[in-house]
């Protein structure tokens, strides 16, 4: 049996997205009970690393409430996560709450208590892990972050590693990889906060030059299409890079790609990958925003955190075959592995499609898509589980130390004077 850290939360606008996320998971992990032991891991909006049963019951109540069909029902359980979140956010919870944090120490592979917050604890508890399971979405946890910490522990992690997850969180890094690897992108430019502040105009100025209006302004580093807006005068610019601005240091602005459908599939694997059925976002004729992913289906629980969609997608064949191989080389552009989302924009007048974006640590883990292409919510945990442990021994066959750094302290260079 393995000791799985589930991970969640964290500083980041799309933080309530990661518990949907993470009671999803957990909902199968609970499945494997001769296979592996969730050890839930909540990191609040302070940056706290959370663990006991207020996490436990942070995440029932979510879920409950997400599958609840009897309106009153639901309205109180909503209230009630709600709560939960608060009480959590103060380090507090209706049961044992424990603040525990993973070290960045390879010889530990454990989780380990504050004592600056002692006060906190109800009993001490330092439990090990086998694998991490991280399902934080956006900064602070799908940016190689929590990759990096894992990596300095030595512990075997599901998804990208660092710099995969790192630049895929980059809208402009992705975006000047996918030039180089040949792959089809929107035209664009980019520029920094502080350039905009010390001359705006000089920024429009160039912005108009490499681009036509209409555009689309996003934040580099930012999720779930926080921050992101058209513009198609120079007023019109001002504002949406004052909007954008707010989520990140540096902004992209790309050409509108007006009349156009939405495609995404996901990649599953390592080394030898597996990709889903492509799916075709609906009603995408505009900029598709947080609050219509997220906020506008209440009244469907069932897709409470899945933008409406047709699976599979409504394209002719070769573009799908098409997309899901500019799919594949996406992932191996940012030599991502364990499970990514790719994320397409298609001129529908030419039926071209471009490489968006991709999502290395995708919300919900894209299950529904998965399902509907014939992987089960268990089989793909299990694979992901399977792929993580492999990707960590593979890493263990690398060497960390040379003969050459011994022979410099050997022959004292570094203790040399003179050097």
């Amino acid at each position: 049996m393995k000791r799985v850290g589930l991970i969640f939360g964290s500083r980041s606008v799309e933080h309530e997205i990661s518990v949907t996320t993470a009671s999803k998971v957990y909902e199968v992990l609970r499945q494997l009970p001769a296979e592996c032991e969730p050890v839930l891991l909540y990191l609040n909006k302070s940056g706290a690393w959370l663990c006991g049963k207020a996490v436990s019951r942070l995440l029932e109540v979510e879920a409950e409430g997400r599958t609840c069909e009897d309106l009153p029902r639901r309205k109180a359980l909503q209230q009630a996560f709600k709560q939960e979140l608060e009480r959590l956010e103060r380090g507090t919870g209706s049961g044992d709450v424990e603040q525990l944090f993973l070290p960045p120490d390879a010889s530990l592979r454990g989780l380990c208590g504050n004592p600056a917050r002692a006060g906190w604890f109800r009993r001490h508890l330092q439990a090990s892990l086998d694998i991490a399971f991280p399902v934080v979405h956006g900064t602070h946890g799908e940016d190689g972050t929590l990759q990096g910490l894992f990596e300095l522990a030595n512990l075997p992690y599901v998804g990208p590693g660092m710099a995969a997850s790192a630049a895929g969180m980059d809208k402009i890094l992705s975006k000047l990889l996918f030039r180089g690897a040949g792959l089809p992108s929107v035209e664009a430019t980019w520029f920094t906060r502080r350039q905009w502040l010390t001359d705006e105009a000089a920024v429009c100025a160039k912005v108009e030059s490499d681009l036509a209006y209409p555009v689309v302004v996003k934040p580099a580093v930012a999720g779930s299409s926080v921050g992101i807006g058209r513009a198609a005068s120079r007023p019109e610019l001002s504002r949406a890079v004052r909007q954008a601005m707010q989520f990140s240091t540096r902004l992209l602005v790309e050409r509108a790609v007006e009349d156009r459908l939405e495609v995404q599939c996901a990649v599953l694997g390592n080394h030898d990958l597996t990709v889903s059925e492509c799916e075709e976002l609906l009603g995408a004729g505009g900029i598709v925003s947080f609050e219509d992913k997220y906020l506008r289906r209440a009244e469907r629980p069932e897709e409470a955190d899945l933008a409406p969609s047709h699976i599979p997608a409504r394209i002719p064949e070769d573009l799908a075959r098409q997309v899901k191989e500019l799919a594949i080389g996406a992932f191996r552009t940012l030599d991502a592995r364990g499970i990514s989302r790719v994320d397409f924009l298609v001129d529908r007048p030419s039926m071209r499609p471009y490489v968006n974006e991709v999502n290395t640590l995708p919300g919900s883990l894209c299950l529904r898509l998965w399902e509907l292409s014939g992987v089960t919510p268990v089989e793909l945990i299990r694979r992901l589980l399977t792929l993580a442990v492999e990707a960590h021994a593979e890493k263990a066959a690398t060497r960390f130390e040379s003969e050459e750094g011994r022979a410099v302290v050997d022959k004292k260079h570094l203790m040399s004077p003179r050097k």
